[in-house]
């Protein structure tokens, strides 16, 4: 099974709140084999707009796999809206909207080179992974970047049940780092990189994660990761 390549580890710091940046959702949504990827917080406990626009190099890197965890082909349509079609066990995005800079008065899609009394400066990369039918192979991280993975069928999960997910980066479990279900931090993961979260309701499931760590290309202080892994329960 092919992987998407990211860098060697860096030190990482949890993320108990994302900058303005990544203070929104990513979800997938799905009509027959075609695919559309919205940002905004329909779905979130976030204050803001329900879908916020994203630019056509905002999307970097998509792959669709069976249920083997192999790939599958992917058909783009258009970048912005990001649309496309296959057919797709589980689908995988990754994403980014450039370097971020905060300054005491604003805080700008720039690198820190571009922002003059910059206070914090970040690049932001996002992932998403939705599942659409269960297998082994999805119990492991399909790429070597920040990801969620169940530690079980989600699909079997009820609501009011608990489901076990596991966070990862570049292939290991990451200990110690919040988790987030609609918006809400829920707990931290354990030694295995480990945490339950209880399933509130049918429908729409997005769980989420945000990391950061040095970054040392001169255009911004550190990376800023962040996960989501998105599944449905039936009605």
């Amino acid at each position: 099974m092919k992987r998407f390549s990211f860098p060697a580890a860096l030190p990482i710091v949890a993320c108990l709140a994302a900058p303005a940046a990544l203070a929104h959702d990513l979800w997938l949504e799905k009509a027959g084999a075609h695919y559309t990827l919205y940002q905004g917080h329909r779905y979130s406990q976030h204050a803001g707009a329900e879908t916020l626009d994203y630019g056509p190099h905002f999307v970097t890197a998509a792959a669709c796999f069976d249920a083997r965890g192999e790939k599958r082909p992917l058909k783009m349509h258009s970048a912005s809206p990001w649309r496309a079609s296959g057919d797709c066990a589980a689908l995988r995005l990754e994403a980014s909207s450039g370097y971020w800079s905060k300054t005491p008065w604003e805080t700008k899609n720039v690198p820190k080179s571009a922002a003059p009394g910059a206070i914090k400066s970040w690049l932001a990369k996002e992932g998403i992974t939705r599942l659409e039918r269960w297998s082994a192979a999805f119990a492991r991280p399909l790429t070597e970047g920040l990801e969620l993975v169940p530690a079980q069928e989600p699909f079997a999960v009820k609501p009011g049940e608990k489901l076990v997910v596991q966070v990862f980066l570049a292939g290991k479990p990451q200990a110690g780092v919040p988790v987030a279900y609609h918006g809400e931090t829920r707990g931290v993961t354990d030694a295995q990189g480990k945490i339950a979260l209880r399933l509130r309701q049918a429908g729409v499931q997005l769980i989420s994660v945000s990391l950061e760590r040095p970054l040392s290309d001169g255009q911004a202080d550190v990376e800023m990761l962040s996960a989501t892994l998105q599944f449905e329960l039936p009605q």
